[in-house]
């Protein structure tokens, strides 16, 4: 029993990470005029960033269609999903569904067709002021990613307790098959199956405090999603409980790392695939870890479409920041200046300045210890400690039974990212290699003529890579012997790259509210208090935009949920050391930023 569940997780793994409501909080977007902010794409390229599958697999799509919510006969997915934050996409030319921005089929080697998430369910968002709705590409959505993953559950839990809710369900999903009692106890079987794991997957991931709107704890997930679902191991699950905000995507593909904590290496199209890679296995991206054994070879199969995403990547090199809208208000020229000169001297020796449509300017990041910016460490602790078993995979790895979690992960990536380029070197295909289920050598030999790089090239940068993964590990461990030893260094340039965060450039800042990795500051204004002043508690979820303070209202509305900066991992500390600013200076700054 234990291989057969292991083997539906495989086919509907966990992954982890939205605007459209009832009221004045959440305008309907059907009625409301919807304007899509110039950045540098046309609406074809919308619509790819919308509906290209990258290899997510959360469920079948026919079940997902055919879910109701948990009380009531409501859609799941046109009655749940839009009260969760997922922005609505009524173009039925790539979208017949109609499913949300970011929704899409993936079809697997048996031709059944899963419904997967893609980049723009997390990075597509919508700003509202005074009757008009902006959707801006790229950035950070506002969605309850943990209440879809729970409402899923609790949809699961309905179908199977309630007959009738489970008869409409058989008749949605079967059509004329319904009326067959052997089609319907297959269906009943499958169902059952499905739902023990992902019960189990929803019990291990319950956290005393959920994320709430716009967060995730993306690390988390994807640590459990790797290390314990898919090694088959369930003791390496941990508590996902240091969720932060989205980043923005504009400008990302010419920095040299990317992340909260840096983590990822960036600086070229290996590298980027890399971290695709691992993105698309916290997204619900299938995948088959094994090591060696008797008449066994290793294997590292994964889902992942690297030519879709290597579409998609290339296609976000284009994607330019979104510019402040006449309709928010115009910027007040002398407080733009007078902020010019402010952040000049205060901001930019962190968060460079990439002028309007030069995001593909290359960006060496500014990495600051946590100990000198004082925001809330609990992402980067959590990524930087924690051992896990690695199983029968020990034999590919030092025969290491354990190791660090972070280190087990990128090792994992990298494996699935190096065999098969390694297999075409050897003209030979993966061992019970299955149509769309591994990265074939016909088309790694596509991959490298879109990237316009030979093989030899492409064997140069994953030995380069793997050169920086193995400084990665050293600093990891160093990381986390300071940790447990309390021994931090004082001095800034003796602190680990693992115990830092990182300041990238602010174009477009203006509309990724709310601040800091965590999302803890509601807003611009609030930013540049010292934090004692900044505000204790909040209401996220609203997309109404304030354009004076710069972020979204924060009063109590339907959908909105309770943001508390005394919990763990939400703290607003921190980011108040760099510039001490009178009340003037902080609104001149604000206006300055605007422009970014």
């Amino acid at each position: 029993m234990r291989n057969k569940a292991s083997a539906m997780s495989i086919r509907a793994v966990v992954g982890v990470i939205f605007l459209l409501g009832v009221g004045r909080l959440f305008p309907n977007t059907a009625e409301a005029q919807v304007e899509f902010l110039s950045q540098n794409w046309d609406a074809d390229q919308r619509q790819t960033f919308y509906t290209t599958s990258q290899g997510s697999r959360i469920m079948p799509y026919d079940w997902f269609l055919a879910l109701e919510t948990s009380e009531g006969q409501d859609s799941f997915v046109r009655d749940l999903l839009p009260k969760l934050g997922y922005l609505p996409n009524d173009n039925t030319t790539d979208n017949p569904d109609r499913l949300p921005v970011g929704f899409v089929a993936d079809i697997d080697a048996s031709r059944r067709k899963h419904i997967g998430l893609t980049c723009a369910a997390c990075h597509t968002n919508q700003i509202a002021y005074q009757g008009k709705t902006f959707q801006i590409d790229g950035a950070p959505t506002l969605a309850d990613m943990w209440g879809m993953l729970e409402g899923i559950d609790n949809s699961l839990t309905a179908t199977r307790e309630q007959p009738d809710k489970f008869d409409r369900f058989a008749t949605a999903v079967l059509g004329e098959a319904a009326d067959d009692a052997a089609a319907v106890a297959t269906l009943k079987s499958e169902l059952d199956e499905f739902y023990a794991y992902w019960h189990q997957f929803i019990h291990d991931s319950r956290v005393p405090h959920p994320w709430g709107r716009a967060r995730l704890d993306a690390f988390g997930m994807i640590f459990n999603r790797v290390t314990s679902i898919d090694l088959g191991i369930p003791d390496n699950s941990r508590p996902p409980d240091a969720p932060v905000s989205y980043p923005f995507l504009w400008g990302t593909s010419f920095e040299d790392v990317v992340q909260w904590n840096g983590s990822a290496e960036n600086t070229n199209d290996i590298e980027r695939l890399g971290r695709n890679l691992g993105e698309v296995l916290g997204v619900f991206g299938q995948a088959e870890f094994r090591g060696p054994g008797f008449l066994q070879l290793p294997s590292f199969r994964t889902s992942a479409k690297r030519l879709n995403q290597l579409k998609l990547e290339n296609q976000l090199k284009e994607l330019w920041s979104p510019q402040w809208p006449d309709h928010l208000g115009e910027i007040d020229p002398e407080k733009h200046a007078a902020g010019k000169i402010l952040f000049e001297k205060n901001c930019i020796r962190c968060h460079k300045v990439i002028p309007h449509g030069m995001q593909h300017t290359p960006v060496t990041v500014k990495m600051t210890p946590l100990t000198v910016v004082g925001t809330d460490p609990k992402m980067a602790v959590n990524a930087a400690t924690g051992t896990v078993a690695t199983g029968d995979l020990r034999r590919l790895i030092g025969f290491r039974a354990k190791m660090p979690r972070g280190e087990l992960l990128q090792k994992l990536v990298r494996l699935s990212l190096i065999s098969p380029f390694r297999d075409v070197r050897q003209n030979r295909h993966l061992l019970l290699s299955l149509p769309n289920e591994t990265f074939s050598p016909t088309e790694i030999k596509k991959f490298l003529l879109e990237l316009g790089l030979t093989e030899d090239d492409a064997m140069r940068l994953l030995a380069a890579h793997h050169d920086k993964l193995k400084d990665y590990y050293k600093d990891l461990r160093q990381a986390s012997r300071m940790l447990a030893t309390d021994s931090i260094p004082s001095a800034e340039e003796d602190v680990p790259q693992s115990l830092r965060y990182k300041a990238r450039p602010l174009d477009g800042i203006w509309a990724t509210a709310p601040y800091l990795h965590n999302g803890s500051v509601p807003n611009l204004y609030e930013l540049l208090l010292p934090a004692e002043q900044r505000s204790a508690t909040f209401y996220v979820g609203s997309n109404q935009f304030d354009p004076e303070k710069v972020g979204f209202e924060t009063q109590q509305g339907e959908g909105t949920t309770f943001f508390d900066t005394s919990l763990p991992g939400n703290s607003n500390a921190g980011h108040d050391t760099y510039g001490t600013f009178n009340e003037e200076q902080r609104w001149q700054l604000v206006e300055y930023m605007k422009s970014l």
